[in-house]
């Protein structure tokens, strides 16, 4: 009877683990969309902003109104990207100016 009871005991032990293992491989990959989708939606925001400007210059005065007149929907973007994925910003803007972007929307 003791040896069945420490099979039992051994096997529930490994299915906890192996249980536990999913579960943190499950919450890692729920973390990794959740980062993945807000960068998504940080980039949305700002392009449908920027949608009629082409010049840089124009871009880098529309990023400066933003934070002047305090519009918290495209400063939340740029700080998320500047988090998430920087490079993002090449679309707009030459590498150059992204340091001077991410540091001016903090």
């Amino acid at each position: 009877m003791n040896k069945i009871i420490s099979v039992f005991l051994v096997l529930l032990a490994f299915s906890g683990w192996i249980t536990g293992g999913v579960l943190i491989y499950g919450v890692n990959m729920n973390r990794d969309y959740a980062t993945k989708m807000a960068g998504e939606n940080a980039f949305n925001i700002i392009e449908q902003s920027l949608h009629n400007d082409h010049s840089e210059a124009v871009i880098l005065a529309n990023i400066e109104l933003w934070k002047q007149d305090g519009w918290t929907a495209q400063i939340g973007s740029i700080i998320t990207l500047c988090q998430s994925d920087p490079q993002r910003f090449q679309q707009w803007v030459s590498a150059k100016n992204i340091p001077q972007i991410c540091k001016e929307a903090k």
